[in-house]
Formats: C-alpha cells, sequence, structure tokens
C-alpha cells in the first residue's frame, strides 16, 4: 500500500506535502500495517495491527477508517453531541485525536465481540493533527512520530511498552541488556485491548520546513534513529526519503511490516 505525493489543499497556511509507503518486510507474509494520508484534511495517521490470526489487518484499517471519519464529521461540526467527554483544557485538535482514537477503540471492540476469528484482534496507532501554527500528535502503543528540525530528528512520542517502563524504572540499562529482555516488544497501551483507552498526547508548534515522520516499530526497530535523519535528509524528494526508509528496514532484515509516512510543512 503506498500513497504519492499530495500537495496541501488551496487556502490552508501553510501548505503541506505528504508521502506514504507501507511493505510486509522480509520475514512476513502478511502486511498488518495501514496508514492513511489525508492532506486535506491535515490529518495523517498509521496503525500496526497485532494478532496474527486474529485479523490484526482488520484491526488496523478499521482504526484508520474510523479515526478519519470521526476526525472529518467533527472537525466540520464540532458543535455535535461527542461520543465520549472532552477535555476542555485541550485545543478543539487534540481532542479530535483523542477522542477519535477512543471511538476507533470502540468500533475494533465492538468488530471483535462479533466475529470469533477476530478476537483479541488489537493495533496500535498514532495520529497527527496540523493547524496553522499547532501540530498536535496522538499514539496508543509503539508506532512513533519525529520532527526533523534545523537537520536535527526529535522523537516526539514515548512508546506505551513494558521496555519504556523497564527504561523509567532502570534508566541505567544498557542498550545489551534492553535487547535482551524478552518481553521488550510488548506494548501496554493499543486500540481494542481494553474499554478504556488513553492516548498520549504530544501539542506543539511548527515551523516552515519542519518534516514529521510517523512511522510503525518495524522501521524504528531495524533502522536507528541517526540513520532515519541521514536518510530523510539526503533528499528533498519526499517519495525518495520514503522509500530509501523502507529499503533500510529490509536490508537490516525486515524482521516486521514496514511503514513509514513523511509529513512536510511549508
Amino acid at each position: 500500500m503506498s500513497a504519492s505525493p499530495v500537495p496541501g489543499a488551496p487556502g490552508h497556511n501553510p501548505p503541506l506535502t505528504a508521502c506514504g509507503f507501507s511493505h510486509p518486510g522480509r520475514q512476513r507474509e502478511d502486511n498488518e500495517d495501514a496508514f492513511g494520508s489525508f492532506v486535506d484534511e491535515r490529518l495523517f495517521v498509521i496503525a500496526d495491527g497485532m494478532g496474527g490470526h486474529n485479523a490484526g489487518e482488520v484491526a488496523s484499517v478499521l482504526a484508520v477508517d474510523a479515526l478519519e471519519t470521526f476526525f472529518r464529521s467533527y472537525h466540520a461540526d464540532p458543535r455535535q453531541i461527542w461520543p465520549h467527554p472532552v477535555d476542555r483544557s485541550l485545543s478543539l485538535g487534540a481532542n479530535l485525536l483523542r477522542v477519535g482514537i477512543k471511538v476507533a477503540n470502540d468500533k475494533i471492540r465492538a468488530a471483535s465481540a462479533e466475529d470469533r476469528s477476530r478476537a483479541k484482534m488489537a493495533t496500535t496507532v498514532v495520529a497527527m493533527a496540523i493547524g496553522d501554527t499547532q501540530v498536535t500528535v496522538a499514539h496508543a502503543g509503539d508506532s512513533r512520530a519525529y520532527r526533523l528540525r534545523g537537520g536535527e530528528l526529535t522523537r516526539l512520542t514515548r512508546d506505551h511498552s513494558v521496555v519504556e517502563e523497564m527504561k523509567a524504572a532502570r534508566p541505567e540499562m544498557t542498550e545489551a541488556e534492553m535487547a535482551a529482555f524478552a518481553h521488550r516488544n510488548v506494548v501496554t497501551r493499543c486500540l481494542g485491548a481494553k474499554a478504556d483507552l488513553e492516548p498520549g498526547l504530544h501539542v506543539g508548534t511548527m515551523q516552515d520546513g519542519d518534516i514529521y515522520l510517523l512511522c510503525s516499530d518495524g522501521l524504528w526497530g531495524s533502522v536507528p534513529d541517526q540513520k532515519m535523519a541521514t536518510i530523510i535528509r539526503s533528499t528533498n524528494e519526499l517519495e525518495a526519503a520514503c522509500q530509501l526508509l523502507i529499503d533500510a528496514a529490509n536490508e537490516a532484515g525486515g524482521p516486521d511490516n514496514i511503514s513509514a509516512l513523511l509529513v512536510r510543512v511549508g
């Protein structure tokens, strides 16, 4: 599944350009990742399905579709009755992502309950909404968001995972100790697992020339952050950069599905 670069819609300031690619990797036949690049709504999403035979690929597509549908409807008319309480300390964009992820979680759990073949299906998600000056990222699980500014790549999300909890509890852990940790890939938060889901939020301001990267763990788990930064800096073409990121993950063994979505501001 791939999408070519699409220019920002007229009237929006600043304009956006986006490109996304997804690949099954070298060691899996199926691709349970899904992504959505909705430049007209300035909404971008990556979901990494989990569950294998229990239809992780269904969960990821449901997450992207449900979030997009909710975002479009409530962005156009926020005066509707919201399906979950809003947080009045947050902006409209932050509430759209936060509640949209909760709605997607509800839909995945309902679909799982209706079909035994989809029992326990789940997905991680990372979503980004870009306004006129503000960038909001919401996520659940270990799909990540990064920002490249002034040549420096900064991670904007903190994984909801056992290994992140271990790092917080034991900051002295070495990379070798973390790599040997048996449960390092277990996520502690995802869509579909529990009825009560609270996504993580990042809210920041953007600058002209910023490039944002959303990706599944098939990319960041195989390609170090510094190498990802080098790849993105190596070309002005987002399509070429996306392909190079996918290629780098596959050259590192491609043990998981790989998705990368790049968004340039201005």
